[in-house]
């Protein structure tokens, strides 16, 4: 099983010293990936609800409240490393012209020599899509459309021409061209029906989020019967699911009613393969505590928990 580690460019954390030492202690310990997130703008009043009460506070949407963009980070996380993805766990596709955000993806692609994973979902804010000028009904319908052409421009060597609702393109070719033929793989995060169905239809792999073991079989089954739908082999979708985790030592964590992996690095290591028994193949895992505790955590995971998973 992967091990990846979420990137703390939120908040007080998210500044260049102490992401940059969390990416590049996740690259020397060896660990598979690093994930960024994403969101654009706030409002002073927000009416929206969040999807996930339970593995945040209403105080990581306020202003104030700093989030570094994902795409900013993808190209700092690669150019200090060598090795590790970097991925967007996620990025909201409907927010962006998907023209601009291939050519900018198709070089960090390139620069990296091949280690970026788009991440991406449908949004949820309603204030957020105003701030943009984008209608949230429209969401599903952008990101699918945003999908079908990101691969198009990616794989294009010639000019290509799109005719879609949202977007029209009359013989364009990128200005660049990924590492990889086809460029990056994109995993579709949510855990809704909508996002079960578009990841079987259309996604190289699933980013669930604090999706439990128990959970993870009617996740997997939704998707596959997409899939199969859509004529594609379900056994070729990655899964992932994202959970916090806490390590049996005191950290100053600033969510602690959050139901996180936790315990022994025996039992830690049995939850992991857990997910792995249930076809999940990447456990991206979140350390909201303050620098030194995301060092220590990442150096006790790194030592104790993942030899156990060999």
């Amino acid at each position: 099983m992967d091990i990846g580690i979420a990137l703390p460019s939120v908040g007080p954390l998210g500044e260049r010293d102490i992401v940059l030492d969390v990416i590049k202690r996740a690259e020397h310990l060896g660990f598979h990936s690093v994930w960024t997130q994403d969101h654009i703008a706030f409002p002073k009043v927000r009416e929206s609800v969040y999807p996930y009460p339970e593995t945040t506070t209403e105080l990581a949407f306020s202003p104030g409240m700093d989030w570094l963009d994902p795409v900013a980070v993808m190209g700092f996380a690669a150019g200090a490393t060598e090795r590790v993805v970097i991925g967007t766990s996620v990025l909201v596709l409907p927010y962006r012209n998907p023209v601009v955000l291939g050519q900018e993806l198709a070089s960090l692609d390139r620069l990296s020599e091949g280690r970026i994973v788009l991440g991406i979902g449908s949004g949820w804010m309603d204030e957020e899509f105003a701030a943009v000028g984008v209608p949230k009904r429209e969401r599903g319908a952008r990101t699918d459309e945003a999908i079908e052409l990101l691969r198009a421009l990616w794989a294009a060597k010639e000019h290509i021409s799109f005719d879609g609702r949202f977007t029209k393109l009359e013989d364009v070719v990128l200005a660049s061209h990924p590492s990889r033929p086809g460029g990056p793989p994109i995993m579709i995060g949510g855990n809704t029906d909508a996002a079960l169905r578009r990841t079987g239809l259309l996604g190289d792999g699933w980013l669930g989020f604090e999706v439990f073991v128990d959970g993870v079989q009617a996740k997997r089954d939704a998707i596959a019967r997409a899939a199969e739908e859509a004529g594609r082999d379900p056994s070729a979708i990655t899964l992932s699911v994202r959970r916090g985790i806490v390590p049996p030592f005191e950290v100053s964590n600033f969510l602690p009613e959050r139901r996180s992996l936790a315990g022994s690095p025996e039992q830690v290591a049995a939850e992991m393969r857990a997910y792995e028994a249930q076809g999940v193949t990447l456990l991206v895992l979140d350390l909201a505590f303050v620098q030194p505790d995301i060092v220590d955590t990442m150096n006790w995971l790194a030592e104790e928990v993942v030899p156990l998973l060999a």
